[in-house]
């Protein structure tokens, strides 16, 4: 028996996490800064292939991770395919600001295989962003949905369908590259808010692209608000359930002391703050749909002070 044929036997991490009612909040990524480069699904695979970077691919990455070093704030990656396969590279670029991200669109003339250009003059040296032409930018949500099935087949599996049905329903939505957590097909990050979702199904992510459905229905869907620390992503849920979606449109920060966890916002005019302790206990699950290695992963408890 092949390693290809005994994965294919094993159920899918994405199936084994809602069976176990892993609760997905404190998983979002904590992203100052999220560059989307516009690449057809081909090229997703050569920007994952670290053993064939060029020596100024390498130097990219280590000056990224220096800029994480020296900050401690960590930038988002995505890949999305483009509209029209071929174009010339694009970047969208989101900066946290109240209430999200700010968005800013460029577009060039250099071909997709300068993806590294992209992140260099988006993330690094921004000065350089006069060369590039800068698009308007439209209103609403932009959903990426992870469809990446050769890294993750949930994500082939789930996601597919969840950007199929959005895209036929109107709804921006993006095939997108691995970003994490695939145990949670179909997975999103939703931009500008900041957002990532799990486990959604194609009715799900069209109410939740649109605001129909109220946020305790799907809370123990969010990942969390990639624009705050895993813990502190515990207290926004519960704030978003109490408030409403209006509670996106905040200025929210935070202080974390150990388990103690101090939630700043700016609302409407209200200024305040909010403090809990968040404790976890550990669940252990699947990985990955291709092995059966298994981890453990935090579910967390929030008690208010």
């Amino acid at each position: 028996m092949t390693a290809a044929d005994r994965s294919a036997r094993l159920p899918l991490c994405s199936d084994i996490s809602l069976a176990q009612g892993e609760d997905p909040v404190g998983t979002a990524p904590h992203w100052q800064e999220v560059t989307v480069l516009e690449l057809d699904v081909p090229v997703w695979a050569k920007v994952r292939d670290v053993a064939n970077w060029t020596p100024e691919h390498h130097q990219l990455f280590e000056r990224l991770r220096g800029k994480v070093e020296a900050s401690g704030a960590g930038f988002g990656l995505l890949m999305s395919a483009p509209a029209r396969r071929g174009q010339p590279l694009r970047v969208r670029h989101y900066t946290l600001g109240a209430g999200g991200y700010m968005r800013r669109d460029y577009a060039s003339d250099l071909p997709q295989t300068d993806w590294a250009r992209g992140l260099t003059d988006t993330l690094l040296e921004p000065q350089n962003l006069h060369a590039w032409d800068e698009q308007s930018v439209p209103t609403g949500p932009d959903i990426h949905v992870c469809t990446h099935g050769t890294v993750d087949a949930a994500c082939g599996r789930y996601g597919v369908p969840v950007y199929q049905h959005l895209a036929d329903a109107g709804v921006r939505a993006w095939r997108t590259g691995h970003f994490g957590g695939h145990r949670f097909a179909a997975t999103a990050v939703e931009l500008p808010s900041g957002l990532l979702w799990a486990h959604l199904t194609p009715e799900l992510a069209e109410q939740v692209a649109r605001r129909e459905v109220p946020p305790a229905q799907v809370a123990r869907h969010l990942r969390g608000f990639s624009g705050l620390p895993p813990v502190a992503q515990v207290l926004d849920r519960d704030l978003l359930v109490q408030r409403g979606w209006s509670w996106l449109e905040a200025h929210r920060w935070a202080n974390v002391d150990g388990d103690d966890v101090t939630l700043h916002y700016d609302w409407r005019g209200e200024r305040g703050h909010v403090r809990a302790t968040v404790t976890h206990d550990l669940l252990s699950v699947s990985n990955s749909s291709h092995s059966a290695e298994r981890s453990d992963v935090r579910q967390y408890r929030v008690a208010w002070h």
